[in-house]
């Protein structure tokens, strides 16, 4: 009688352990998915409640994402150099607030959270907090190529050319104005 309580005792808690890969082997799309959000999101955590975990592990920096592909063709993540169950791995995606990785990348789960609530994760001093980075602005402009540029620029030129030549022909109308005129009209009688 023993005996059978402890098989049934060792298949209750095998049935815990059962869903501890979840979302360890996943298709491509899903793959790619996590592989971007980690990208994106650099501070993750592992947490796996069908485990028996009782609060979050410590804030760790992705420093290395891989994808591997097995026989079958399934795909698993390697988060600095382990393997990773998506279900129970959480990036930060606020302040406070950590999501479930494979909610994010559309992996069915069960039993685990979609948020976490992580009120100063930033206690394990081995980790840094991300350091805001100063705001810049970067204007870019934009020019049109093709015939109304070209159009513009010759109509800058002409403009310019324009008033170059009739400054010049003022110029000339005036020397010779008065290279005709007789310069007995400019001697003054000081008499």
């Amino acid at each position: 009688m023993k005996s059978v309580l402890v098989a049934l005792a060792v298949i209750a808690s095998g049935a815990g352990v059962a869903h501890a890969d979840q979302c360890q082997l996943v298709d491509s799309g899903t793959a790619l998915r996590a592989f971007q959000l980690l990208g994106d999101h650099p501070y993750t955590l592992a947490f796996c409640e069908p485990c028996g975990d009782r609060e979050p592990g410590r804030v760790d920096r992705v420093t290395g994402v891989a994808t591997e592909r097995d026989r079958s063709g399934a795909y698993q993540i390697v988060l600095n150099g382990h393997e990773i169950d998506l279900a129970y791995t959480f990036v930060q995606t606020g302040p406070d607030e950590f999501e479930n990785l494979a909610k994010l990348a559309s992996c069915p789960t069960s039993g685990v959270s979609g948020k976490l609530a992580v009120h100063n994760p930033w206690t394990d001093a081995r980790i840094e907090p991300p350091r805001a980075e100063p705001a810049t602005t970067t204007t870019y402009v934009i020019q049109q190529q093709g015939s109304i540029g070209l159009a513009r620029l010759l109509g800058t030129c002409l403009a310019t050319s324009g008033i170059c030549s009739l400054g010049l022909l003022v110029l000339l109308c005036r020397r010779r104005r008065l290279a005709m005129e007789p310069r007995a009209l400019r001697l003054v009688d000081r008499g």
